[in-house]
């Protein structure tokens, strides 16, 4: 694989533009540029690189050809052979070695660009740790007695792996189907890399212990599938039950094998009657993808989006870019060593073509990583709120209709046990 190749394969895994099948939150917003990056990355990305060094290295080579031509002929007008003159041969040599260098060149910065991006990006997200050369991180420092530091210390950490929620779409006939979570076995202590993989899974038929509001413990059977109705209006719904467990140990992908293994079960397990779960939803990828299956991916996608935000994805990486340049890119031995001033040129014109398209690459992942930084700090609307006030606090006019309040007088019972205090002396 080239290094053109890889350099794409890596770009489109950090622009996501192969989850063209999550139709929610950036996902929307990656899906409708999706075209425009894919044309970016295929087409004018390697257009730019060539151009960048063709245009260089063609002036070059036909400057070295003008000089050729007069010292041939001046030559062949003195009556020697052009072949034999140092001039010629030192001018041939350097036609030849500029042609090869172009393709050089660009095999060069596509590499370059392929290890730069590559060490800050991981499992979906920009690691936040400066590299100093190679595998070694440098720590920001300025001269402080005491520096606190931690490796995510620039970003936002967002992580919904325990705060499941439940999904319902609608079919087209109006009817409903709805996703409930029944069992989950989540990651201990908040930690994002918690040895077991976790997925969500179709929910095995039992009967499980559930314990009430008052601490009672009861029964309840789970049912994969199952439908339901409301007992007012009639309308039903069709429930499908979920549990998060561990993945299988080694497995690639273990959530997509997951939902795999689902669609397989639940087109046993549904009815005649809700057969228009299974009406088409095709996307360029999955031409044969169907509704429940668009759905699942929406839901596990949405439950397990575990990720870190960059507070200035753009900042950072322009500073790293410029220190990767000068530690790797700049070899000042290269530099001492170099025959001729053409060699320090070609390699000063590398780093020009390797900066410039890196920093192009960059305000692109800085415009969607700031995208989502919005939405993360846009301000939440309060839709309910309860507040918890002793009686010392509540004027002495409104106690009478808080002591009237049989919800509350039944929670003081429950609370603080008030029937089997001793009465006021």
């Amino acid at each position: 694989m080239s290094h053109q190749t890889e350099l794409i394969k890596k770009l489109q895994e950090i622009f996501q533009i192969d989850r063209a099948d999550l139709d929610f939150g950036i996902y929307r917003i990656l899906n409708s540029r999706s075209q425009e990056i894919g044309d970016y990355l295929q087409n004018k990305l390697p257009a730019k690189i060539q151009a960048a060094f063709s245009a260089s290295g063609q002036t070059q080579i036909d400057g070295w050809k003008r000089e050729l031509a007069e010292a041939e002929k001046a030559a062949a007008d003195l009556g020697a052979n052009p072949a034999d003159l140092p001039k010629v041969k030192e001018l041939k040599g350097k036609i030849a070695v500029a042609q090869k260098s172009g393709a050089a060149g660009e095999a060069a910065v596509y590499n370059h660009l392929l290890t730069f991006f590559s060490r800050y990006y991981e499992e979906g997200d920009f690691i936040s740790q400066r590299r100093y050369k190679g595998d070694t991180y440098a720590v920001p420092y300025s001269g402080e007695e005491v520096l606190l530091h931690w490796a995510n210390k620039d970003q936002y950490y967002t992580k919904s792996g325990e705060n499941f929620s439940n999904y319902r779409f609608k079919l087209s006939d109006g009817r409903e189907v709805f996703f409930r979570l029944t069992a989950a076995d989540t990651a201990k202590d908040n930690r994002k890399d918690n040895d077991a993989a976790r997925v969500f899974a179709l929910a095995q038929e039992r009967v499980i212990e559930k314990e009430d509001d008052n601490g009672d413990i009861y029964e309840e059977a789970v049912y994969p599938v199952r439908e339901v109705s409301d007992g007012l209006s009639g309308k039903k719904t069709l429930e499908i039950r979920f549990e998060y467990i561990a993945a299988p140990k080694g497995e690639k992908k273990p959530q997509e094998k997951a939902n795999e293994n689902t669609v397989a079960e639940l087109k046993a397990l549904i009815g005649e009657d809700w057969q228009a779960v299974w009406q088409p939803a095709p996307t360029e990828k999955n031409p044969n993808r169907t509704l429940l299956e668009k759905h699942l991916a929406d839901y596990t996608a949405k439950n397990t989006a575990d990720y870190f935000i960059h507070k200035d994805l753009g900042g950072f990486l322009r500073r790293e870019l410029d220190f990767y340049i000068k530690n790797e890119v700049m070899d000042l031995d290269n530099i001492q060593d170099a025959l001729t001033f053409a060699n320090i040129e070609g390699s000063l014109h590398q780093i020009q073509t390797l900066r410039a398209i890196a920093r192009e690459i960059i305000d692109f992942l800085a415009q969607l990583e700031d995208f989502q930084k919005k939405l993360w700090l846009k301000k939440k609307f309060v839709t309910k709120s309860h507040w918890l006030i002793t009686l010392n606090y509540i004027p002495q006019e409104m106690l009478k209709t808080v002591f009237a309040n049989a919800k509350q007088r039944e929670t003081w019972k429950n609370l603080f046990a008030i029937n089997d205090l001793p009465p006021p002396r």
